[in-house]
């Protein structure tokens, strides 16, 4: 800055020279002074893009390109045969893939406040970079299973334009209060004021010839190029979020989803090589906050040695992917960047509803929560009641199969109450949901009944902190013993073992003795 301090101070002693000796001129000195300012903002053209890039929010998305080729090593790539796995994460959100072929779906957010965003259009992949690009990393990775869709991009949107946590709407707030707090406090200054701070030292050493940040108009700002283009951008979102709030329908409005650029086919689309053993690439049929998806190919051969691994990785085959530092670059200036939250991974299951419409997507989801160590059977339950009548043969079989699943862990849990003879095939089901979490029988009886089946089961009687009589069998499930109350008919209820991690926690079987 000291170069340009001292370069601004020589240059305006010259044109004020120049201005006194033109007085008696029959010009306009106003017009001079208009296009003397230009001027020493084109001389000063290339140190104020370097201040502008190095605190940007967010650097331009070709700032590191990935190389791209056309032509995978090895076979060609198929989207229908892909690994259909436990999707594993690390403790930092990143992805642990074995060698073979991903396809991951994704849900997009825009990267510029306007603009166009056309459907189908061909990205690259590029790195997330800039001042807030960890941010925004952690937002899309942590936000999306809590919060809307359009709520978070908006939030995209503020941390994009730079603005100061006290200058975003109070819905921005609260995401940020409840997903990313570590941020807060550099977010107590926008990004406009800090550059506003070091443009105004310009402007007081010209003695008013060089205007201040507020007082400079969109056509001298745009005398700067792509930066000025830039400033006038943010200073355009933040008056529109200041006059709508967080109304998305109107802030979306900046941005043209209209195009008459031709839509491309997927099969057109290069694969960028993100280290010597990954291979990704984004494709797309649709536009910002729409469905897209990430296909990946992890090649064996070891390690990158530029990766970093977690000490507490699942397996030493693993690979990390971090697909929440990635970037869809347009190669374009006038369409947005875009970067991506998966359907189903870290934070839960994103349910939404173009899903329905999405047969690849809603599989390929359905298929990871049913793989996993652990099944999410709240995921699960969602997505059957938002797929339930999909058309799909696809999704119909992954849903058929979570129910048949969910029915064995039902028969796994009451095995021991059929081997004591506890339920037979006479005893009553009174279950009448398919998928819900607890199966229930009715038993006559009463007390006398409960107290009887209690004892027929192994194991020693428990004290509970309040006062329930339980025990724990061998295989680790317990067997709570509930007296009747007000509210119920006495119960015999068996839970999951804690150890048995294919078992939903609230899974139950309860005996109700009428």
């Amino acid at each position: 800055m000291r170069y340009i301090f001292n370069f601004i101070k020589k240059f305006l002693l010259f044109i004020s020279l120049f201005l006194s000796s033109c007085s008696q001129l029959l010009i306009d000195n106003n017009a001079i002074k208009d296009e003397t300012v230009k001027l020493v903002i084109k001389s000063l053209k290339p140190q104020i893009e370097t201040i502008f890039n190095e605190a940007a929010p967010i650097a331009p998305a070709g700032r590191l390109d990935y190389p791209l080729t056309q032509k995978l090593p090895g076979p060609t790539f198929d989207p229908y045969k892909v690994f259909s796995g436990e999707l594993k994460y690390d403790s930092n959100g990143n992805l642990l893939l074995l060698p073979g072929d991903y396809v991951i779906p994704v849900m997009t957010y825009c990267m510029k406040h306007s603009g166009t965003s056309p459907i189908g259009h061909i990205f690259s992949l590029s790195k997330l970079e800039g001042t807030r690009a960890v941010m925004i990393r952690e937002l899309n990775l942590r936000a999306p299973p809590k919060f809307n869709g359009q709520d978070i991009q908006i939030v995209s949107w503020s941390l994009q334009a730079g603005l100061a946590y006290d200058e975003m709407t109070k819905i921005s707030k609260n995401i940020i209060d409840e997903v990313i707090p570590q941020f807060k406090s550099e977010l107590k200054e926008s990004f406009l004021s800090i550059l506003e701070k070091k443009w105004d030292r310009a402007s007081n050493a010209s003695h008013g010839l060089f205007p201040t940040f507020a007082n400079s108009s969109d056509d001298l700002l745009n005398e700067l190029g792509i930066v000025g283009q830039k400033i006038n951008e943010i200073r355009k979102f933040k008056n529109r979020l200041h006059d709508v709030g967080n109304d998305y329908s109107r802030l979306s409005e900046l941005i043209n989803i209209t195009s008459n650029l031709n839509k491309k086919e997927i099969s057109e689309t290069s694969w960028s090589q993100i280290s010597n053993n990954i291979y990704a690439r984004f494709v797309t049929d649709g536009h910002f906050q729409d469905i897209g998806f990430v296909q990946i190919r992890i090649l064996a051969g070891g390690l990158n040695t530029a990766q970093k691994r977690e000490i507490n990785s699942i397996s030493i085959n693993d690979v990390v992917f971090d697909l929440l530092s990635l970037l869809a670059n347009p190669n374009s200036d006038v369409i947005q960047p875009l970067t991506f939250s998966p359907l189903y991974g870290f934070a839960g299951v994103m349910v939404l509803p173009a899903l329905a419409d999405s047969p690849l997507a809603a599989t390929m989801i359905l298929a990871a929560v049913l793989a996993a160590k652990t099944i999410d059977w709240d995921s699960f339950f969602k997505l059957y009641d938002l797929l339930k009548d999909s058309s799909y043969p696809q999704v119909q079989k992954k849903l058929d199969k979570g129910i048949h699943a969910l029915q064995e862990a039902h028969d796994e849990l009451e095995k021991p109450l059929r081997e004591a003879g506890i339920i037979n095939g006479k005893t009553k089901d009174t279950s009448t949901d398919k998928k819900n979490d607890t199966r229930q029988y009715d038993k006559s009886g009463g007390e006398k009944e409960l107290e009887k089946d209690f004892d027929k089961l192994p194991g020693e009687v428990q004290i509970a902190s309040d006062g329930t009589e339980y025990k724990t069998l061998p295989n680790g499930s317990r067997v709570v013993k509930r007296p009747a109350s007000d509210k119920q008919a006495p119960t015999l209820e068996v839970q999951p073992s804690q150890n048995d991690s294919k078992i939903y926690e609230r899974l139950r079987i309860k005996v109700r003795y009428l």
